[in-house]
């Protein structure tokens, strides 16, 4: 684990110091920011929100369903956090509008020597199933004549998985990062 800590103007560290967490982190402009708490929390809480509104639809297909759902969401994070959190420039910092990068290190170590682009893009599936099962479970539920209570559920979980989190995230989170040139999230480019 790392002892980069990210010198701010907030926190008053001059002089040599300040120089070398910039020299170890080699991108001084991200060992500068600090996410606020608030950006922390909206990029999180809707995600939170969403895994309980897809907990909720996948659940009306099964209780052991919905629980296998909700635990897949937690094992997601984590394998998030250590497949693709080490490669990323802001781990160990306090750059990354998720919180993950202060998170993160505390079960797993900084990993170099690939592109974070295609570590992202080869990593990224492992989320897939938190954002489609339960959409294609809501609309299962739908078409089969369920409750209106199930509509609406699998509207608000669709308008926070696909409008809302994507939109916190290039509005908000990711709007003050200085690699977004290199973020597969924030850039449409091919390889």
């Amino acid at each position: 684990m790392s002892s980069i800590k990210p010198a701010t103007k907030e926190s008053g560290q001059s002089g040599a110091g300040a120089n070398d967490a910039q020299i170890e982190c080699g991108i001084p402009a991200e060992c500068e920011r600090v996410v606020p708490l608030w950006i922390i929390f909206l990029d999180n809480v809707p995600t939170a929100a969403m895994f309980v509104l897809g907990t909720i639809l996948a659940w009306r297909l099964g209780w052991l369903i919905g629980a296998a759902y909700l635990v897949y969401c937690a094992l997601a994070i984590v394998a998030f956090w250590g497949r693709i959190c080490p490669w990323c420039h802001h781990f160990d910092t306090h750059a990354c509008p998720c919180g993950y990068g202060v998170v993160a290190p505390l079960l797993f170590k900084a990993r170099k020597g690939r592109d974070f682009r295609s570590v992202f893009r080869t990593n990224i599936v492992i989320m897939f199933p938190c954002f489609f099962f339960p959409a294609i479970a809501g609309a299962f539920l739908v078409w089969n004549g369920s409750a209106r209570s199930t509509a609406a559920i699998l509207a608000a979980f669709c308008i926070l998985a696909f409008v809302a989190i994507p939109m916190i995230s290039r509005l908000v989170g990711c709007k003050g990062c200085d690699i977004k040139e290199e973020c597969p999230w924030m850039t449409q480019r091919t390889p």
